[in-house]
């Protein structure tokens, strides 16, 4: 099953958490997500949500100063 897709670049905190949230609130357990965006506080700010609401960071990885976030909704 290929991951839905979300961009969030050009978006600052607190609105790629809020895109997040709400993606991953009209999916099902056990599909994919994967969120794209830019900024080191975003990056960290959205791992850090997924985590506290019982989803799963799959992988999470950073280049320049964009980031790709795959999460598993639980």
């Amino acid at each position: 099953m290929d991951p839905e897709k979300l961009d969030v670049k050009d978006k600052i905190c607190p609105m790629p958490v809020a895109f997040t949230k709400r993606k991953l609130e009209s999916m099902v357990s056990g599909q994919l997500l994967e969120v794209v965006g830019e900024g080191e506080l975003e990056f960290d700010n959205v791992q850090r949500w997924v985590k506290n609401n019982g989803h799963m960071v799959v992988e999470a990885s950073k280049s320049g100063a964009e980031f790709k976030i795959l999460i598993k909704k639980c």
